[in-house]
């Protein structure tokens, strides 16, 4: 049993890339906790075969694609939800993509993938998830920037590039939300074992040497992520908006 534990009894939250990785391990967590769960993702039946655990509360899976989605889709996939459950009290985006993009050979589409899929899909359900018709006063919202933010890691322009607009984006939105009493931060993750996404990256370009060596704290797996997500979701972050939360096992600190 975790030492700490969250109560999100009959609250209801929207999880944006819950089909896997990270997303799906805050999802599964708000609904053991007891709350009922919107979950955004282009894998379906993914999220379908997560209701087996979910726990007191409920996974209600619904079909998004960030990258074309436009303000009107996000508008009618939450409205749905808030008909059927309630407002919500908050919503975590996770959605994200990785990939190499080397500075004298990339790819136009690909940059543009990790603008869409990073920053505009989260600037898009923001602006969505936080009306007023829509969210309670009070609601608190968690997206994903990375540790790659912070570093000048060779192959990842955009993704880094993407990733630091989102820190910038989540200050000017926590001011704009803040008269409803409203948050928003973003969490820094480091290198994540056993998500779809580090897999493929591994399995394409391989582990950097002496990766391990890195992590002060041990390799990062979705756990230690995600507690920090759902203490940001609680009334004890309730003082907490437009920062950014590095979550790294040291990670950082054993680059420098």
């Amino acid at each position: 049993m975790p030492e700490v534990n969250f109560c999100y009894e009959g609250k209801n939250f929207v999880v944006v890339g819950a089909s896997s990785g990270i997303g799906q391990q805050i999802a599964l967590e708000l609904a053991q906790a007891g709350a009922n769960v919107l979950c955004l993702a282009r894998r379906v039946e993914a999220m379908e075969r997560m209701t087996e655990n979910q726990g007191k509360g409920k996974i209600i899976p619904a079909f998004v694609d960030v990258t074309v989605a436009k303000s009107a889709d996000w508008d009618k996939l939450i409205r749905n939800f808030v008909q059927e459950y309630g407002k919500i009290s908050g919503g975590v985006y996770t959605a994200g993509i990785g990939g190499v993009t080397v500075f004298r050979a990339w790819k136009e589409e690909v940059a543009q993938a990790h603008m869409n899929t990073h920053y505009w899909g989260m600037v898009r359900f923001l602006q969505s998830a936080t009306k007023k018709r829509f969210a309670l006063d009070g609601a608190s919202y968690v997206t994903f920037s990375s540790s790659a933010a912070y570093s000048a890691n060779q192959g990842q322009l955009f993704y880094a590039s993407a990733k630091s607009a989102v820190q910038r984006a989540v200050k000017i939105i926590a001011k704009e939300i803040s008269p409803n009493r409203q948050r928003v931060n973003s969490v820094s993750p480091g290198w994540v074992m056993n998500t779809d996404m580090s897999n493929e990256q591994a399995r394409e370009f391989g582990i950097p040497e002496n990766s391990a060596k890195a992590f002060l704290l041990g390799e990062g797996t979705v756990d230690k992520v995600s507690g920090m997500v759902l203490f940001l979701l609680s009334d004890r972050a309730d003082w907490i908006t437009g920062t950014d939360i590095i979550i790294d096992g040291g990670q950082l600190l054993g680059e420098m």
